[in-house]
């Protein structure tokens, strides 16, 4: 009689252990759940549109001193920068992974320098109508197409008296 009464004795002090464990996993699944909620990451937008972003590289190719560059309106959702020779601006739609590059338009002067005419160019082609993936990393802007970075932008200051 005396086993019996241990060996119940015994059980009931390992279901109640069992029940506070699983009592107290479930109330950290709450809290848990809240943390993760703030440390969700940030807009990448609202750190884009600060500003001014300068091509450096284009299909794989480093570009040094190069003109071209892009400012987001995120109110607008349009984009404005500058070809290397001409104005270009247009519209855009954007998440928190991927862009996407409507109506593009530029004006239509010509470059003097043949290299800087065609690099313009292939900037134009790539941005008008497509949709790339994006991120941001040791501040520069990536857009990628197919897992390849096709334009990688470095982060500028915005000039003074930019509206953007």
């Amino acid at each position: 009689m005396f086993t019996k009464l241990i060996l119940t004795a015994t059980v009931v002090l390992l279901a109640n252990t069992c029940n506070r464990q699983n009592k107290a996993t479930t109330e950290k699944e709450p809290a848990a759940t809240a943390t993760a909620t703030e440390t969700a990451k940030p807009d990448p937008w609202a750190f884009i549109v600060k500003k001014r972003w300068g091509l450096i590289q284009l299909n794989g190719r480093t570009l040094t001193q190069s003109p071209i560059w892009l400012e987001f309106d995120t109110a607008q959702q349009r984009f404005s920068g500058n070809g290397g020779c001409n104005r270009v601006g247009g519209n855009y739609e954007a998440d928190s992974i991927q862009i996407a590059f409507k109506q593009v338009i530029s004006t239509r002067m010509a470059c003097i320098d043949d290299s800087a005419n065609e690099r313009e160019s292939t900037f134009l082609r790539l941005l008008n109508e497509h949709t790339y993936t994006f991120d941001i990393a040791d501040q520069t802007l990536n857009l990628y197409d197919s897992g390849k970075v096709v334009l990688m932008f470095g982060m500028q200051d915005k000039p003074a008296g930019a509206t953007h």
